[in-house]
């Protein structure tokens, strides 16, 4: 007895002073759950409008599901940040909220009534004085927005991107990467659709949306040139995702993997038929050797050669595809000269002229510029967009629109600046050169589409604005 009493002191003693050690590792076990939480409500947020946000305007309920999802979300992580106090995202970025605010208020203070003796002054508005006049209805106080309806849908259509921006900006550096990694496989995922889009044949198979363009890949959006932009930014976000993980400078089979999985992106942007997405992939291209390259000066010598593998094998792709059938599609479209985007943009800025510098308000394109779109170019297919978004929201904002353009380009350019020569954080560095990428390709592109007017697209944005977002306090230095 004496025996087996000692023993069961020195098990209680063993117990008791192994009590804090266990209390600390349930803390730590309970804080990574909880974290979790914020990883998973933002990615259900990027799931549901990549797969759901494709379809534009002439889609209202698929809209309507991401703005519910978004709904949703606010809500969880609202009811979850509450218990959440071991996550170390730091103060609030105000400066960068500040910002995506500005963008908010441009439609909210467009639908605030205005007394007659404002309206009746503003430009372009002349013709619904007159016809208010005829039923008596002239002196009745008028928002600045010339279709309050369509400017109510679009202050609505900013909370998904708006709520992804915040949450990004609440992640930790390591959850923000996770969140790339996601990215990237919605974006592969997009890719099989369309190549199932494609083998399917005149059964168009998986086509998501009425309004398509049927015969090239489209994924899961309803335009090519949206679901070109998210192949293009899916590639940049594999090669972060990639690089960032130690296991991708030793295994080479990791390495030809990620190669193999590039080369069907480039090829699934090219099957899209997107002139400015086959343009684009030039920026791809510089943007995945900038990663792995600036990230080799502190892993080691094996990424500069996966970086010239991988550009290897897509310029041999390119040349042993360059016969099909609709490779070639896609490459004769840049010999169409009867391109109308020209003739769309010069009416575009006659209805400019129109209505500055008020502008016309958010969301007003399309009933604004028929009536300043001129008879011998008007077309059996209606512009539904001016194929330019600055043009796009130059008139619908007018002279708001150069402002904000301006303070966000500055913005941007400081905290990418601070990303890019963050010493001794070669992940930050590696996200400041995705940041930057994905903003060139939208903004490129927006200068002959519009690719912020996908709701998927707008929240991808707001997913790469928010990595603008300074890291919490309780942030390491990662290398």
């Amino acid at each position: 007895m004496g025996a087996r009493g000692g023993v069961r002191e020195v098990m209680t003693d063993h117990y008791r002073a192994a009590g804090p050690y266990r209390r600390v590792r349930r803390a730590r076990s309970s804080t990574a759950i909880k974290a979790n939480w914020r990883l998973w409500v933002s990615g259900a947020l990027l799931a549901v409008a990549v797969v759901f946000g494709g379809g534009g305007t002439p889609s209202p309920i698929a809209e309507l599901v991401v703005e519910l999802a978004a709904l949703a979300a606010i809500v969880a992580w609202a009811w979850l940040a509450g218990s959440d106090r071991g996550y170390p995202a730091g103060e609030l970025d105000r400066p960068l909220l500040v910002m995506a605010g500005l963008l908010v208020a441009i439609p909210v203070l467009q639908l605030v009534p205005l007394p007659p003796a404002i309206w009746h002054n503003l430009p372009g508005r002349e013709v619904e004085v007159q016809a208010l006049a005829l039923v008596g209805r002239d002196g009745a106080w008028m928002p600045l927005s010339e279709s309050p309806p369509h400017t109510l849908a679009s202050a609505l259509s900013l909370i998904p991107p708006i709520a992804m921006l915040f949450m990004v900006s609440r992640l930790r550096e390591r959850d923000r990467l996770r969140l790339v990694g996601l990215f990237a496989v919605l974006g592969l995922l997009a890719a099989v659709v369309g190549v199932v889009q494609l083998a399917s044949g005149n059964a168009n198979w998986l086509r998501f949306y009425s309004i398509t363009q049927y015969g090239f890949a489209t994924g899961f959006q309803a335009n090519r040139n949206a679901d070109a932009d998210i192949l293009l930014i899916a590639a940049m976000a594999l090669v972060a995702w990639a690089v960032t993980d130690g296991r991708f400078g030793r295994s080479r089979q990791l390495q030809m993997v990620v190669a193999a999985l590039l080369v069907f992106l480039v090829l699934s942007v090219v099957l899209t038929g997107s002139r400015a997405g086959v343009a684009l992939l030039a920026v791809v291209l510089v943007v995945a050797i900038a990663m792995v390259v600036r990230l080799a000066a502190v892993r080691n010598w094996r990424l500069v050669a996966a970086a010239a593998l991988g550009v290897a094998v897509v310029v041999s792709a390119g040349y042993f595809l360059s016969d099909n059938a609709r490779v070639q599609r896609t490459l004769g479209r840049f010999d169409n000269d009867r391109e109308a985007r020209p003739e769309i943009w010069k009416d575009t800025l006659y209805a400019i002229g129109r209505h500055w510098p008020a502008g016309s308000g958010v969301g007003t394109f399309q009933p604004v510029f028929s009536a300043a779109e001129r008879l011998e170019f008007v077309r059996p297919a209606f512009s539904n967009r001016a194929h330019n978004d600055y043009l796009e929201f130059f008139l619908e904002s007018g002279i708001v629109a150069p402002v904000i353009l301006i303070l966000f380009f500055v913005f941007a350019a400081v905290r990418l600046w601070r990303k890019l020569t963050a010493k001794g954080n070669g992940r930050q560095r590696v996200i400041g050169i995705l940041v930057l990428g994905s903003f060139l390709i939208l903004c490129l592109h927006s200068l002959v589409d519009y690719p912020e007017r996908s709701l998927s697209l707008a929240v991808l944005s707001g997913m790469v604005a928010g990595m603008l977002g300074r890291l919490g306090s309780g942030e390491g230095e990662l290398g």
